[in-house]
């Protein structure tokens, strides 16, 4: 079995070039074996914090949580993530395309690295749909019915999709790229079975 990477990035905005200034991720192998990985990468802030389209609240939590000194170069997290990915895993995420495309953008192609991982990305957010869509039909069919209709409806919102699942975003510190990995996790585990 290919082991899995759950991953998260924050970034200061959403444009491809808009620096990765947090990466965090967990590999989780065969034998349900952990390892974590939890980045600070030095970039430089401007124009992204100037920005006034960037919402204050991400600024605010940069600016409190990210310290130059704590940092790695770019060329060193490139390093470091050609290690933690060996063996090309899957990586689980929400969204994963967003983080993955800047992670080789930014990081692993200037090295002339290509991408590490699997080119099967697995996103909670649909994987949770699903599960529920497959529970309100089987629900439906037995003639109950569904509690989780109303989490179906695009657009979805992935809070509402993981407390269908009971896991409670608000139990996680979100927005913080090991806060939302362990929220994947969470959603994962729950509907798998998979929980450590």
């Amino acid at each position: 079995m290919t082991d899995i990477v759950f991953l998260d990035t924050e970034t200061l905005g959403t444009e491809i070039d808009a620096p990765i200034w947090e990466l965090a991720a967990v590999r989780r192998n065969a034998n349900g074996n952990e390892t974590p990985l939890h980045l600070f990468i030095d970039h430089d802030p401007e124009p992204w914090m100037s920005n006034p389209k960037f919402p204050e609240s991400f600024k605010a939590d940069y600016r409190a949580r990210y310290r130059t000194e704590r940092s790695i170069s770019r060329p060193d997290a490139a390093a470091v993530l050609k290690n933690f990915l060996t063996g090309r895993p899957h990586i689980v995420g929400a969204v994963p395309n967003f983080d993955t495309e800047r992670v080789a953008h930014q990081l692993l192609r200037p090295k002339g690295i290509g991408e590490l991982w699997n080119y099967h990305l697995i996103d909670i957010e649909n994987v949770v749909y699903g599960y529920l869509r497959a529970v309100s039909e089987i629900l439906t069919a037995s003639g109950a019915t569904s509690p989780v209709d109303h989490c179906l409806q695009l657009p979805w919102n992935s809070n509402d999709l993981s407390r269908a699942v009971a896991v409670d975003p608000d139990d996680f510190d979100r927005h913080t790229a090991m806060g939302d990995v362990l929220w994947c996790m969470a959603q994962y585990d729950a509907i798998t079975g998979d929980a450590q």
